[in-house]
């Protein structure tokens, strides 16, 4: 078990998914955003997967109100992708996308992806009403939920996309958008918290966990099984984050233990670069 003290002192708890693997993978970011505060715009890559998000819970939103007029399933799939509902969707996607990246500095870049959201949206939706999906089974029932549990005594807190939930079953999917198909080692450990604590939310239910990976032109469902191996990996990340804070009385100090690789892609963006000067004097 660790103290919870060692991470109070940097206001740090509660720990989250992605605090985790930032620090695992590229502890200066760690260091900007949780250890000094710093918080960066959204780029258009990050706004991209949001507004697909929001697109695919315009749909099963408004997709049960439909469904309790008319319990026709199949009927309603066949006729689907021809019908407002799902123009409506889509221009909702847009709508979130246009309003996310109105401020980003590169315009071309903005373009660029926003050109990737409909054959995204396309494929995920097709994925969403494909018939091979566990979901179908249970009714949709949130859209990014608050999950709680505890590692090593610490607490987590994180947010599922979407959670589908039957009489027995509780499935959830984790929509990843991206520019290729491959799956982040990241992603799964972040499934797997996910998992630990979706079982103890549900106890007495079944509770199947997938990714669905979509890019414009493929899509993945990576379904988180066994984790016993990921949830060791995720406990000997959080102890070393903790041996950090523990021999640290100072932000100060904690940067001082790391050294930034001034050749990383990631100060291509002016505002970490300028934070990074702050912090380091580089």
């Amino acid at each position: 078990m660790i103290d919870k003290k060692i991470f109070k002192k940097f206001n740090l708890l509660p720990f989250s998914p992605s605090r985790l693997n930032t620090f695992k993978n590229f502890p200066c970011g760690f260091v900007m955003r949780y250890i000094y505060g710093y918080d960066f715009p959204a780029n258009e890559k990050m706004v991209r997967g949001s507004a697909i998000e929001h697109g695919i819970y315009y749909f099963l939103l408004n997709y049960t109100k439909e469904l309790r007029k008319d319990n026709n399933l199949q009927k309603y799939y066949k006729s689907f992708k021809n019908s407002f509902l799902y123009d409506e969707a889509k221009r909702s996607m847009f709508n979130y996308y246009d309003d996310g990246t109105k401020f980003v500095l590169d315009q071309d870049k903005v373009k660029k992806e926003r050109e990737t959201l409909e054959p995204s949206f396309k494929i995920a939706f097709d994925c969403f009403t494909s018939d091979n999906l566990t979901w179908k089974e249970g009714d949709f029932v949130a859209s990014q939920m608050e999950v709680e549990t505890e590692i090593l005594g610490i607490p987590f807190r994180g947010y599922v996309d979407f959670v589908f939930e039957s009489d027995n079953l509780v499935t959830v999917i984790d929509l990843k958008s991206k520019s290729r198909l491959q799956k982040n080692r990241s992603d799964i450990l972040q499934q797997a918290i996910y998992k630990k604590a979706l079982r103890e939310k549900y106890k007495g239910k079944a509770v199947d966990v997938s990714m669905l990976i979509v890019t414009p032109k493929k899509y993945e469902v990576v379904d988180i099984l066994n984790t016993e191996k990921e949830m060791k990996e995720i406990e000997m990340s959080l102890i070393s984050c903790a041996n950090m804070m523990k021999i640290c009385k100072t932000k100060d100090n904690i940067a001082s233990l790391i050294t930034p690789n001034l050749d990383d892609w990631y100060w291509s963006d002016q505002d970490k670069a300028l934070a990074r000067q702050d912090i380091w004097g580089i």
